[in-house]
């Protein structure tokens, strides 16, 4: 019986290495794909576990400390190949969950606050279309209003040449 259970155990960690060997294959060659098309495919794990915002996600070259030479550090310092490993070197299951929430709790954080800035970014550059549409208009009534004073110099001056005819 012991037996049997140590074989189970040794089964469970052979295809949790496995798994763990191909999403690490697959998230190397999707980190190094520039194209989108990967984030349309269904991948192993649970629906909930999908994108949970709309907003596109930011490539890995413009992660803050996020290089293609150096493994990935999460915010602990931890390289994510030394991270919560039992003794023969798999990640346990609970623990992966664990990882894949708290990181998908910071996309969300990380895309809201991208929304948000977005959003402002839009904002602003509505109010300078405005603005600029605003100081157009300022430049024409000062065009017209510069006219209108010379024309009415003009005016002057030939009203004080009359007067001064007049007084003679």
């Amino acid at each position: 019986d012991e037996f049997d259970d140590d074989n189970s155990e040794q089964k469970e960690r052979k295809r949790e290495n496995t798994l763990t060997q191909q999403n690490t294959v697959r998230n190397e060659v999707l980190a190094s794909d520039p194209s989108p098309a990967h984030l349309l495919q269904d991948t192993p794990r649970a629906a909930t576990s999908k994108y949970k915002s709309s907003a596109a996600p930011v490539p890995d070259e413009e992660v803050p400390g996020n290089s293609k030479c150096y493994a990935r550090t999460d915010r602990t310092g931890h390289t994510r190949h030394n991270r919560e490993q039992n003794p023969s070197g798999t990640v346990p299951a609970r623990g992966l969950e664990k990882m894949i929430e708290e990181l998908e709790r910071e996309l969300a954080k990380e895309r809201q606050e991208s929304a948000q800035l977005l959003k402002a970014h839009q904002d602003k550059d509505e109010l300078i279309g405005k603005l600029k549409e605003e100081i157009d208009l300022l430049n024409r009534d000062l065009d017209d209003i510069e006219d209108e004073n010379e024309q009415l110099k003009h005016e002057n001056k030939t009203l004080l040449k009359v007067v001064g005819q007049l007084t003679r």
